[in-house]
C-alpha cells in the first residue's frame, strides 16, 4: 500500500491561503463600486468621496442626520473597504440643473479614486491626488462634458 506524502500539498494550500488573504480590491475598483450604488440612492445626491488604500473619505452634504448615516453604513458595506471617514455635514442639498453634471463626472471619476469634484454653475472643480501623467487624460474627459470650465486643483501622487 501506498503512502501519501499530504505535506506539500498542505503547505501549497497554506500559501494560497495566505495569498488570497492579502488579496483585496483595488481603490478602483472600490470606487466604482461606490459610484454604482451612489446613481441610484439620493442620499448619495451631495456627497463626493475619494479612495486611498481602501480607505473611503467621504466629503460634501446630507440633508439629514439619517442620510448621513445611510451613506456612510452604505460605504461600509462595499467589499473592500477598511475604514470610512466622514466629513459630511448636515445641509440643504440642492438637485438642480447640475445635477447631470455631476452624475456624468462622477462617473468618469469611477478611473480616478483619489479625486472628487464639485460641480457648480456648470463648473467643474476637480481636487485630490492624481498621477501627472492622468490629468490631462481627466481634464479632457471632463471637457468632453461640456461644461463651462474646469478647475483642477490636483496635487501629484
Amino acid at each position: 500500500m501506498k503512502h501519501i506524502i499530504y505535506k506539500p500539498f498542505i503547505i501549497a494550500f497554506l500559501q494560497a491561503l495566505v495569498l488570497l488573504a492579502g488579496c483585496s480590491p483595488k481603490d478602483t475598483t472600490i470606487k466604482a463600486d461606490l459610484v454604482t450604488k451612489a446613481k441610484s440612492d439620493k442620499d448619495f445626491a451631495g456627497v463626493r468621496l475619494t479612495v486611498d488604500k481602501g480607505i473611503v473619505t467621504l466629503n460634501g452634504e446630507c440633508a439629514t442626520e439619517k442620510s448621513k448615516s445611510t451613506v456612510e453604513t452604505t460605504v461600509e458595506g462595499v467589499y473592500g473597504v477598511k475604514n470610512v471617514v466622514n466629513n459630511i455635514t448636515i445641509a440643504p442639498v440642492v438637485i438642480g440643473t447640475d445635477q447631470q453634471l455631476k452624475q456624468g463626472v462622477d462617473s468618469l471619476l469611477r478611473d480616478f479614486p483619489g479625486v472628487e469634484a464639485v460641480t457648480r454653475d456648470s463648473v467643474v472643480y476637480l481636487q485630490g491626488k492624481l498621477a501627472d501623467e492622468q490629468v490631462i487624460k481627466l481634464k479632457d474627459a471632463v471637457n468632453s462634458l461640456k461644461p463651462k470650465r474646469v478647475d483642477a486643483l490636483l496635487t501629484s501622487r
